[in-house]
């Protein structure tokens, strides 16, 4: 290679340092890697003198934002601390179209980061790069004819393996061996689509802790290849999965998904935390499939549930019986109610969960018309010689409903709830 005369003194300085014959300062050189030796702006400053790992831990205790900041304030803290920015991403956090195809693009320029990915959530392919294309550009003599551009092809004549967010994303994840948490939020279905083959080959590479199957007609194959696999949510469009085997998944501790799902999944496994999502068209609770979840390895122990018509007492209340007499472990009971429920309903039903220790009912209003309850003087509940018919509407509110459960749930210690959402113009 050529040198320049501006390079010239550089290169005989590096020559003479690696003999050890240069005294006096020398040009911090920023490597990649995090350095183990001090260089000059970490002996200027107290903060950089602390050793990397209490640095790191500080890091992990900010915000995304507030670390990025960090990141820019020294070339340091830059190459320290730049590959904790992309250890996880979450969809809750800033997951907007444009914005992954900026981290697409990041990872495409910088691949020494991909390895450093443990969680992902997001979109397989960045849309903003799938959807359109950029307009093609103008040359200098064009602007000055004031010619109009070429239309850009129609980008959905284009197919979707030439499109450089296919590309991209074949690229990093075939590179993200690290993963341990993954979620396409997309509707892509990369586990039976051949298109999609090597985004299911680098799946099947990763060592997963946490999946989230959402549109896959062919899950069984994706869950055969992770046995180290512990908490699965299985979205809708997501079949075969009676044929799984017992052996298939051993590990698999928490479940989100329909009842049939679980029914599948749940018998020959320790599962302990379920999340059942009911959907709207589903016409009851079944008896039959709730005994399969007593098929567990171990007790289940935390049980979520979503009772759309809580309107209908009956529904409910066999629901809750149902779920009471296959499991009888059930320590936090979550319930996504979406309307008004009776309290009397509550205090009759929720004594059969003998373990209850944290309850909570989400989306719910107590439903104040059912609760004129007729209580005597011999209730456990009112003193004696107290006025009775005061006492009537004591169920009108939340705080009175857990006063009134608590004696007869002794293992009660929280109870939450939250409200209907309301409109602004909605009635109160």
């Amino acid at each position: 290679t050529k040198v320049t005369p501006s390079q010239l003194p550089l290169l005989v300085r590096n020559i003479f340092r690696r003999k050890g014959k240069v005294d006096g300062p020398k040009t911090p050189q920023i490597d990649l890697v995090n350095r183990g030796t001090p260089i000059e702006c970490q002996k200027r400053s107290r903060f950089a003198q602390l050793p990397e790992d209490i640095l790191l831990l500080f890091s992990h205790h900010l915000e995304k934002g507030a670390r990025a900041n960090v990141v820019q304030t020294c070339r340091y803290l830059y190459h320290l601390l730049v590959a904790t920015l992309y250890t996880h991403f979450s969809p809750l956090e800033f997951w907007y179209s444009h914005k992954v195809d900026l981290l697409h693009r990041t990872l495409v320029g910088r691949p020494d980061l991909i390895s450093y990915i443990r969680s992902y959530r997001g979109s397989l392919m960045a849309a903003r790069t799938w959807y359109t294309e950029p307009p093609p550009k103008r040359s200098l003599l064009d602007k000055l004819r004031r010619r109009k551009p070429v239309d850009s092809p129609n980008p959905y004549t284009i197919h979707i393996t030439e499109t450089e967010a296919f590309k991209n994303a074949v690229l990093i994840f075939t590179r993200a061996t690290n993963i341990v948490d993954l979620d396409f939020t997309d509707y892509h279905d990369w586990a039976s689509d051949p298109i999609f083959a090597p985004i299911k080959t680098a799946v099947f590479n990763m060592s997963l802790t946490r999946l989230y199957i959402w549109n896959c007609t062919v899950p069984t194959e994706v869950l055969r290849a992770q046995p180290e696999l512990e908490h699965l949510e299985v979205g809708w469009n997501a079949a075969g999965l009676e044929g799984l085997d017992k052996r298939d998944i051993p590990k698999l501790r928490s479940l989100t998904g329909t009842l049939q799902d679980a029914s599948y999944l749940v018998p020959g496994r320790p599962v302990e935390r379920l999340e059942l999502v009911e959907r709207y068209e589903d016409r009851d609770f079944d008896p039959n499939l709730f005994r399969t979840l007593a098929l567990s390895t171990r007790p289940i122990t935390q049980l979520t549930m979503c009772i759309y018509r809580s309107w209908d007492a009956e529904i409910f209340r066999k629901a809750l019986r149902i779920a009471s007499q296959n499991l009888p472990d059930i320590e936090q009971l979550t319930i996504t109610v979406e309307g008004s429920i009776s309290g009397q309903l509550i205090l009759d039903e929720m004594p059969s969960f003998q373990s209850i220790r944290r309850l909570a009912f989400l989306d719910a209003d107590l439903d104040k018309a059912a609760e004129m309850v007729p209580l005597s003087e011999e209730s456990v509940d009112v003193p004696p010689g107290t006025d009775v018919s005061r006492h009537n509407s004591v169920l009108n509110c939340w705080e009175d409903l857990l006063d009134h459960l608590k004696p007869h749930c002794p293992h009660l210690v929280e109870v939450e709830w939250t409200p209907t959402p309301r409109c602004d113009h909605w009635p109160a």
